[in-house]
């Protein structure tokens, strides 16, 4: 009495379709390079807590606190909103939430997210900047291989 129906053929082909990097389909986009959360920060400064003075760290640093001296680096950085940071920033990642005095200079990626805020130069190959960041200072989106830039702005 009732025929059981299969998905129609059209849903099957939209499922293989290529991912477009610049479409505005969000669920489908490509992501981005995000810490793996797995991945835990080898220290992590909490809120409320100030340090001052020099930070050497290889993988992964996460500072909800406050930092003031001179960051010596490899890894990742995350800044979270309650973070505050007046430094030099020099290393290969750096996703940032809240507030940084000082220049940045990344060699992968740069992430600002939300509301944060950032008073110096910036030089990065690749940057993803969200609506409601503030940046007052210089952007030099750069070749990954040369130090020659492409875009100022």
């Amino acid at each position: 009495m009732f025929k059981k129906f299969t998905k129609p053929t059209m849903e099957a082909d939209l499922s293989m379709r290529p991912i477009n990097p610049f479409g505005t389909d969000f669920t489908n986009a490509m992501p981005v390079s995000e810490p793996v959360e797995n991945e835990e920060p080898e220290t992590t400064i909490a809120a409320h807590v100030e340090i001052k003075g020099t930070l050497c760290f290889q993988h992964c640093l996460r500072i909800d606190g406050v930092f003031e001296g001179e960051l010596q680096a490899t890894g990742k950085l995350i800044i979270g909103p309650t973070g505050s940071v007046r430094a030099n920033i020099d290393l290969d990642e750096a996703y940032i939430s809240g507030k940084v005095v000082g220049d940045i200079r990344v060699k992968k990626r740069l992430v600002l997210r939300g509301q944060a805020e950032v008073k110096g130069d910036i030089t990065a190959p690749l940057i993803s900047v969200d609506e409601g960041v503030s940046i007052i200072g210089s952007l030099n989106v750069t070749h990954v291989d040369h130090d020659e830039t492409y875009v100022s702005i």
